[in-house]
């Protein structure tokens, strides 16, 4: 009898190694424990520039609506005039802007930044556009 239950123990012992070998190989899933789950960024809400404001204390705007500030050449004679804007709403997703002016007016030049240049006496007319397309303004810059 003593020997009827070794061979019973030592066959629940190899059932038991056996499971655990198993179940470490099958890599059965231990549906009580929270696993982590993937990181899946959600998409993240675009907000659309809804204007473009000018800054200039000296801008004017003449009888048909149109916005306008007048340069004079600095004590070194350079005619530059920096665009200085406010993209709207301020939490705008793309609040960057890009400018655009008639560019086969070779005496006037805009760089990325807003910078206007003139080599002489002259008018330009710039737009300004927010990136994602949504938001425009312009202005017009007369040279003296």
């Amino acid at each position: 009898m003593i020997r009827n239950s070794f061979i019973l123990l030592l066959l629940a012992l190899i059932i038991c190694f056996s499971l655990v070998v198993l179940g470490v190989t099958l890599q059965i899933p231990n549906n009580n424990v929270d696993e982590p789950k993937e990181n899946v960024d959600e998409p993240k809400e675009i907000i659309y520039a809804e204007s473009i404001e000018l800054l200039d204390e000296n801008l004017k705007v003449d009888e048909n609506g149109e916005k306008y500030v007048v340069i004079r050449p600095d004590e070194n004679g350079e005619r530059k005039y920096q665009i200085k804007y406010r993209v709207h709403p301020d939490n705008a997703t793309e609040d960057g802007v890009t400018f655009a002016y008639d560019e086969q007016n070779t005496s006037v030049t805009v760089d990325e930044t807003g910078v206007v240049t003139f080599a002489k006496e002259g008018v330009v007319t710039v737009q300004i556009i927010a990136k994602d397309g949504s938001a425009k303004t312009s202005i017009k810059i007369i040279s003296r």
